[in-house]
């Protein structure tokens, strides 16, 4: 089944922390927001775990960070990169550099690491504490600029991902999240010309270590 719905000022593909954050400060200043998500739930697993400093100051004015806080986040204040040794013998140390450089201007000189699904839920509650809320599970499938009305000429339209039921939305402004996947770059036929030439696969563990590796600091 297809419907129309009355037609709004934006709609949201995607809820990571782009989309969301996107999402919360227009719920604030009242627009209409139609926000979706092809996941049933925020992020599960470790991903886009790190907040950077002038990050931490945007969320402190929009007064966030006390619920970042409120998790126990690691701050990190240097990092450190080490490779094996070319001879097989060991690893070495290829760099190491502060995470907030002294150049910036930045009240929290740290980066922040907090599983991103909880800053998802953060920026969720307060999308719902001012009307918006995410559609799940449901994706894009078309987009046009037909301009068949001059207020709100983006017509999309999203599938409900279980059940099969469509609905189109007009509105102003389209915005995707989607990052590497984005439905809506590639029907603009986009492309990504400067993809991550680091070919090492990277792994997040949480925990506490015992160790005498020359680069903990306690």
């Amino acid at each position: 089944m297809t419907s129309e719905k009355t037609p709004l000022d934006i709609v949201i593909v995607g809820a990571g922390p782009a989309g969301l954050f996107l999402a919360v400060c227009l719920a604030r200043w009242g627009y209409k927001i139609k926000h979706i998500d092809k996941r049933e739930v925020p992020t599960v697993t470790g991903r886009a775990d790190g907040i950077q400093p002038r990050s931490l100051h945007i969320l402190r004015n929009m007064g966030l960070k006390r619920k970042i806080m409120a998790h126990n986040p690691a701050k990190v204040y240097e990092v450190s990169f080490w490779d094996p040794s070319s001879t097989g013998e060991g690893i070495h140390k290829t760099g190491s550099w502060s995470a907030c450089p002294e150049f910036i201007d930045a009240r929290y000189p740290f980066t922040t690491l907090l599983h991103q699904g909880f800053i998802e839920r953060i920026f969720i509650e307060d999308m719902r504490k001012h009307g918006a809320d995410i559609q799940r599970p449901w994706e894009i499938v078309d987009f046009k600029n037909d301009d068949e009305n001059v207020d709100y000429p983006i017509r999309t339209t999203f599938k409900q991902t279980e059940t099969g039921e469509t609905e189109t939305v007009r509105s102003k402004y389209l915005f995707d999240g989607e990052g590497a996947k984005s439905f809506v770059r590639d029907g603009l036929g986009l492309k990504l010309h400067h993809k991550d030439p680091v070919s090492h696969l990277w792994g997040v563990m949480d925990g506490v270590v015992r160790t005498d590796f020359p680069d903990v600091k306690v």
